[in-house]
């Protein structure tokens, strides 16, 4: 029997998957999500099969329509998350979009060129402070993020080389 959360199948477990979803889902939180987000990606993440209607993911979560509603949404319109239908099935079914998900990170990292050059900026306009060991410290971010502007692309080529499953 799947130690993951189902709406379909009663699970003797539930009480170590809600502490899975809860240990995950700080993880989550750790990375910008809402608490309820969190929960309801670590929930969509661990869910056996890898998709939840609305409230299973509500009963799940004890948690209000309108959280759980607005947690969905920000999932979606960030990317995590999508749903499919089933036919014959009216509702909705809330899952992890990985390829989405993928493209969401790979988003993220696009940003260092920005972010190095805000952070040029900030140096040079803290130039002549009196605050030498900070602008060091800055100038060490700079650097750390400059490596990373270089060696990613030799990261993703050698990601979109590699045998696929």
């Amino acid at each position: 029997m799947s130690d993951t959360p189902s709406p379909a199948n009663a699970n003797p477990h539930i009480s170590d998957i809600k502490r899975r979803v809860e240990e995950i889902g700080v993880f989550f939180e750790q990375t910008g999500l809402t608490p309820t987000e969190a929960r309801v990606f670590a929930l969509l993440l661990l869910a056996d099969p890898p998709e939840m209607d609305f409230f299973a993911i509500q009963e799940f979560l004890q948690a209000s329509k309108s959280s759980i509603s607005n947690a969905i949404r920000r999932l979606m319109d960030d990317g995590r998350i999508d749903y499919i239908t089933k036919p014959g099935d009216r509702k909705r079914y809330f899952r992890v979009s990985g390829e989405k998900w993928l493209g969401q990170m790979r988003e993220g990292l696009a940003k260092i060129g920005p972010f190095i050059n805000t952070l040029s900026k900030v140096i040079d306009l803290r130039e002549g402070t009196e605050n030498s060991d900070f602008n060091r410290e800055l100038k060490h971010i700079k650097e750390y993020f400059l490596f990373l502007k270089e060696e990613l692309p030799k990261l993703q080529q050698k990601w979109d080389e590699r045998p696929k499953d």
